[in-house]
């Protein structure tokens, strides 16, 4: 399927490219290439090649890599021997017969053969130079296998993970390059060289949402003819804003989400708008092939937020939406903002000494929970019924959260109470946040059994796309429940809370 190069295509290159990083474990290799690129009679080469067809030296190095292995006696279209003209696609090249070529001759012919020469230096910023990238190397990727970033462009960076075609016409899901990819190269070409870094600048996001696709001389047919642009670049479909979960019935944003899944080749059953078993399916399939905008694998769970509609509809779609939802953004209740305010000044708090479920400060979050500190309890329910305490205080209101210092206990209290028929408190059990997530508020304590009767707590202070910022006392930078202090952390997904939220 022909592609252009569409406002929404520019943004995906050069979002993927600003939040890229390579390999550590392949930065030998990229950098044994660039010193290869670099070493005077290489450089040479690429600029007579440079001077003769006006394509910047340094895309026609990533080219050369790609091609050939960097070897001089290949023909840049495709790595063929240059003793004769090119037999593999595109085959014939040079259009001249003759018994052998020049290098500089051969390298001309591909870039002209591919337009390349037609382009002005302003066309050589990072979307263009990935638009021109994979339109050499041919779209099959883009067009067939949605899921994979091209390795060509995005292998030994974290943009890449695995899926290759091992020969012509041949995918495999589970094989893996070891080429350096052509924007890969770029990145570190810009970091080593301010020549480059001076020469490449990165195309901005734009400010609307109308389709500026314009014709730059590699997005011309095998006739000249214009390539229409793809429909996965036309007609933006913005997020819905919500959260699309199964049991959703007649619901246009569902029929929208259907009819893009079957375009990437995953059935959701009849297009009817219901969020059904098969369209589930359908959904966590493409998850589990596909990343998100920044290049991170997709949690597999059936359910469409920011991130799985981002990945689906491409950058533009959800811009705006960088937090999620904003019935995601505000607290559950006038105390769960002042809770979270509270629990927010005491992060930095330390057990004294470190390890012994003491301090200062712990022993006031213990005595709270009606304790006494030489205990040495572990403390994390503590310091939310403490933080749900002083906002009450503050509020002028009653503590709605129960004095307990265990959590299985809190958590039982809370259930119960919603049974008795209390209705300042919501209880969201574990296999219902992970249906539909919107469900998890800021202000919402959190509930874990870490098993064998003990457990962890903390209060959600922010929530994006099942990924949860949050407030916890007795924990560490990993999250364990027996830590030395208050910290916020961002690793929890809603579908590692196993017993469930609770709202006061």
């Amino acid at each position: 399927m022909p592609v252009a190069l569409t406002d929404a295509l520019r943004n995906e290159y050069s979002l993927l490219f600003s939040r890229m990083s390579l390999r550590p474990e392949r930065m030998q290799d990229i950098d044994r290439i660039y010193r290869r690129i670099m070493a005077p009679g290489a450089r040479e080469r690429y600029f007579q090649v440079e001077q003769e067809t006006g394509v910047p030296w340094f895309f026609i190095a990533i080219i050369h890599n790609l091609e050939a292995s960097g070897r001089f006696d290949r023909h840049l279209h495709n790595g063929d021997p240059l003793t004769g003209p090119t037999f593999h696609v595109p085959a014939n090249r040079p259009s001249r017969q003759k018994r052998s070529y020049t290098w500089v001759e051969s390298a001309a012919d591909a870039l002209r053969l591919k337009k390349f020469h037609k382009a002005s230096d302003s066309q050589w910023t990072v979307p263009d130079i990935a638009f021109a990238l994979e339109s050499f190397n041919g779209f099959g990727y883009r067009n067939r296998y949605p899921h994979v970033k091209s390795p060509y462009l995005w292998s030994f960076s974290n943009i890449y993970t695995c899926g290759k075609y091992i020969q012509d016409g041949v995918f495999s899901e589970i094989a893996v390059s070891q080429q350096c990819g052509g924007l890969s190269m770029l990145r570190h070409m810009i970091d080593s060289n301010n020549e480059i870094a001076k020469f490449v600048s990165a195309q901005p996001l734009m400010d609307d949402d109308q389709d500026h696709t314009q014709s730059f001389p590699w997005c011309d047919g095998p006739e000249g003819e214009e390539v229409p642009d793809m429909p996965a670049a036309r007609n933006v479909k913005p997020y819905p804003g919500r959260y699309l979960v199964f049991g959703i019935e007649d619901d246009e944003d569902v029929r929208t989400l259907q009819q893009r899944l079957v375009y990437f080749g995953f059935d959701p059953g009849i297009i009817d708008g219901d969020f059904g078993e098969v369209t589930e399916r359908a959904v966590m399939l493409f998850q589990a092939r596909s990343a998100d905008l920044s290049g991170e694998p997709l949690e597999i769970d059936g359910v469409v937020g920011p991130s799985t509609w981002g990945a689906l509809f491409g950058p533009l779609s959800v811009r705006g939406q960088e937090k999620g939802p904003d019935i995601l953004k505000a607290p559950a209740s006038v105390l769960s903002e002042a809770v979270l305010a509270i629990a927010a000044r005491e992060i930095g708090v330390r057990e004294f000494p470190l390890g012994s479920n003491r301090g200062p400060r712990v022993d006031q979050y213990v005595t709270a929970a009606g304790l006494t500190p030489a205990g040495r309890h572990a403390w994390c329910m503590c310091f939310v019924y403490w933080c749900f305490e002083q906002a009450a205080r503050q509020i002028g209101m009653p503590n709605p959260c129960p004095k307990k210092a265990s959590v299985h206990m809190a958590w039982q209290a809370c259930q119960n109470a919603v049974t008795n028929g209390r209705h300042d408190l919501t209880v969201v059990r574990a296999r219902d946040a992970h249906r539909d997530p919107s469900k998890v508020r800021p202000g919402m304590v959190f509930f874990i059994d870490t098993g064998g009767g003990t457990g962890h707590v903390g209060l959600v202070d922010s929530h994006h796309n099942g990924a949860l910022e949050t407030i916890e006392g007795n924990t560490n930078d990993n999250g364990s429940r027996e830590g030395v202090g208050v910290f916020r952390r961002s690793r929890r997904k809603i579908n590692q809370i196993n017993l469930g939220f609770v709202s006061f």
